[in-house]
């Protein structure tokens, strides 16, 4: 839910003398997915989404993002989010906690705030081991998943990238254990250093607590970076 969105950053007039100073990235995606699976629950098919994140590098190690998405799909679903997160970078391994803001419509997860601390190692230029701890504040559930990442580069102008990974949950809406495991595989083509393009495959593969049977997707995401 990386899976994202439109967003404004606002600048203070005290600090526009220092923002050409301060590293700044910022991204569009939009895109569509078969079927929307977020934490092993399908909440709607037929997705259309844009999100919108900036990426401030406040030092040499401390990055600050924000950002926010909309998203709508069949049976008049839809998703607002906004988020804000802050993270410690180093070469092997960072840590860092997310908050995000969320208000549904016709889905099974409730509005509120959830925040999500999480560690990642850095194992090699193509290897990541990260862990995550997520409280809901609409549902008062915890959710938590340990997922290993790899990306390879196919010449110049793509690389492919996948994600593996399995969850456990405590009374996390009506899911309490052994949650599900899940994986993804994308390929990402870049046309320059602004514009690439994502198709991409996944499942959720629900165990002894999960929600549904198993479930795949497809889908494909469009990246603007400034």
């Amino acid at each position: 839910m990386r899976s994202k969105l439109v967003a404004l950053v606002l600048v203070s007039p005290c600090l526009a003398d220092s923002v050409a100073e301060i590293p700044l990235g910022i991204e569009v995606v939009t895109g569509y997915r078969s079927s929307y699976i977020q934490r092993g629950f399908e909440l709607g098919n037929d997705l259309i989404d844009i999100q919108a994140e900036a990426e401030i590098a406040l030092t040499d190690h401390w990055i600050l993002n924000l950002g926010g998405n909309h998203g709508s799909g069949e049976n008049e679903f839809s998703e607002n989010a906004g988020f804000l997160a802050l993270r410690y970078e180093t070469d092997t391994w960072s840590a860092g906690i997310a908050t995000t803001g969320r208000d549904f419509t016709n889905a099974i997860f409730r509005d509120g705030l959830e925040v999500v601390p999480g560690l990642t190692w850095h194992l090699s230029s193509d290897w990541d081991l990260a862990a995550e701890f997520a409280y809901d504040a609409g549902d008062g559930g915890w959710y938590s998943s340990i997922e290993a990442a790899w990306s390879k580069p196919l010449g110049e102008s793509s690389f492919l990238s996948a994600c593996a990974g399995s969850s456990c949950t405590a009374d996390y809406y009506g899911s309490d254990g052994w949650h599900d495991a899940y994986g993804r595989l994308s390929w990402t083509y870049v046309f320059n250093r602004s514009v690439s393009i994502t198709p991409f495959v996944g499942t959720s593969i629900p165990t002894s607590s999960g929600p549904t049977a198993n479930q795949g997707f497809a889908g494909l995401w469009f990246e603007v970076n400034f």
